[in-house]
């Protein structure tokens, strides 16, 4: 218990530390819109801008009413969940394969970079790891020749929570229910709990196809790519400086917790941790064969399956025989991962993009007195933006505005491409700033201004001064900058 509550401790630290200190990025960003409404309101916009089930968004609406909406009061339900699952995988890897086993899970759960990651962001995923977690120690408990009532029902109930949080949690809860019918297919208290899961999987069908058309920008990068990041982004989340000897070692790490698993391993250790393995697997191919009826693979979707595949490889490295090898392996997966998130937090390429730096660093002049336009070069929408600069709309119109400032502002990129990770700074595609842009009665007023991966070009005017979609597609049409409207923080 010591032991627990140190890594509990541990992982406490990792997820709050820090934990408002990126803002919000683009998908968080229309969490913070949902919540703001009535909850009726919420639930309706949740099929145009959503691909999940209410349930989280249910809860967090609660939760802000009593934390608050910033950065630190919706992520720290998020963080909360996060710290939860390391004493529930505790339990499950102590009930499937051995309580050494239980801790080393527990311990690699709490280090694990991209579950420190989702524990610090406004969106379900660490709810959704919680519960799998809970479906997948209820089903250790179901799994027993007798199971009990109690487990029966918990299982069902974590499942159908699983479901209700998001639909990729049918890649834990489909395989633990084929599981449980094959064991247990002549109880029918074991039918009973697969028919209420299945009805809920059911009843959420007509949502999920309504959400499906929020999907299609997936298929928009290639297939290979997309797979090929899950190995990696599994063991090193977000990505770090040091990814090439830390994506080594915890390669070696995991071969070595094979290894023990297949020559160390009592059968009763091996049984557990390879029906870990198992609904891993099944629910990894499970997500290959959904991308025949709907292709949305990418490394987020199929998430779920580290779980159990953390249990898999804590099997091996606490087998009852691992000795000082398999604590040397669950020792270095541990620090990979801790000096994979070290990493992130203190590095800009991989973090969360700082729209509330640009917008401080755009409120920090002299007041536009009659108003200020914003125009974001090779970014489309107000979110998040307009949570740090309440009131932004889109000019629209041949009539346009009088402002007096206009504030161009490129993106810099990190310098290792653009697809890298969704949510970090390469999320957005790079723009170069024009500095010779000209455009009707504005002048340059100052320096250049910097905010993180954001570079400001500020144009005033001495007066009110109409501003035009024509007027800046003209002045733009030979820059090469692609632009999709301008902004508008405050109108004269």
């Amino acid at each position: 218990m010591l032991a627990l509550g140190a890594l509990v401790a541990l992982a406490a630290a990792l997820r709050f530390a820090r934990i408002g200190h990126q803002s919000f990025w683009y998908d968080e960003g229309f969490t913070a819109v949902l919540v703001h409404h009535s909850p009726g309101q919420m639930l309706g916009l949740l099929p145009k801008t959503e691909l999940t089930p209410p349930l989280y968004y249910c809860i967090l609406w609660i939760w802000a009413h009593i934390f608050g909406y910033g950065e630190v009061g919706l992520r720290s339900l998020s963080a909360l969940a996060g710290i939860a699952t390391i004493p529930v995988l505790y339990a499950a890897g102590t009930k499937l394969v051995s309580e050494r086993a239980g801790l080393i899970a527990a311990a690699l759960a709490a280090c694990n970079p991209l579950l420190i990651w989702y524990s610090q962001e406004a969106r379900s995923y660490a709810v959704l790891f919680l519960l799998v977690a809970l479906s997948l120690l209820a089903f250790a408990h179901a799994r027993s020749p007798r199971p009990t009532r109690r487990a029966l029902v918990a299982w069902a109930l974590a499942a159908c929570l699983t479901l209700l949080t998001h639909y990729f949690g049918v890649l834990v809860v489909l395989p633990e229910a084929a599981w449980l019918l094959w064991v247990h297919r002549r109880d029918r208290r074991i039918l009973l709990a697969v028919a209420v899961v299945g009805a809920v999987g059911l009843a959420l069908l007509p949502l999920a196809i309504t959400q499906r058309t929020n999907a299609v920008w997936i298929t928009r990068f290639p297939f290979d790519l997309r797979l090929s990041q899950i190995g990696p982004q599994f063991l090193l989340g977000t990505g770090t400086p040091a990814r090439g000897i830390l994506k080594v070692v915890g390669a070696v790490a995991v071969l070595v917790a094979a290894v023990l698993l297949v020559r160390r391993s009592d059968a009763s250790e091996r049984r557990g941790a390879l029906a870990a393995g198992a609904l891993a697997a099944s629910g990894f191919l499970l997500c290959l064969a959904l991308v025949l009826v709907a292709d949305e693979l990418i490394t987020r979707n199929v998430m779920v399956v580290l779980i159990p595949l953390i249990v898999l490889i804590a099997g091996g490295l606490g087998a009852r025989r691992a000795g000082a090898l398999g604590l040397i392996g669950a020792a270095a997966l541990c620090t990979v991962g801790v000096v994979a998130a070290i990493g992130v937090a203190s590095d800009w390429r991989y973090q969360r993009p700082d729209w509330r730096a640009l917008a401080a660093t755009i409120e920090s002049g002299p007041p536009a007195a009659t108003g200020r336009a914003i125009l974001l070069e090779n970014y489309p929408g107000r979110i998040p933006l307009e949570l740090y600069l309440p009131g932004l709309r889109f000019i629209s119109g041949p009539a346009g505005v009088r402002v007096h400032e206009l504030d161009v502002v490129a993106i810099k990129g990190p310098g290792f491409g653009w697809f890298c990770w969704w949510g970090s700074a390469c999320n957005i595609i790079p723009s170069q700033l024009d500095t010779s842009i000209r455009i009707r009665g504005f002048h340059r007023y100052g320096p250049l201004l910097h905010a993180t991966q954001f570079t400001i070009l500020r144009l005033r005017s001495s007066g009110a001064v109409p501003l035009t979609l024509r007027e800046v597609s003209r002045a733009l049409r030979n820059s090469g900058l692609v632009w999709f409207g301008l902004m508008l923080t405050r109108a004269g």
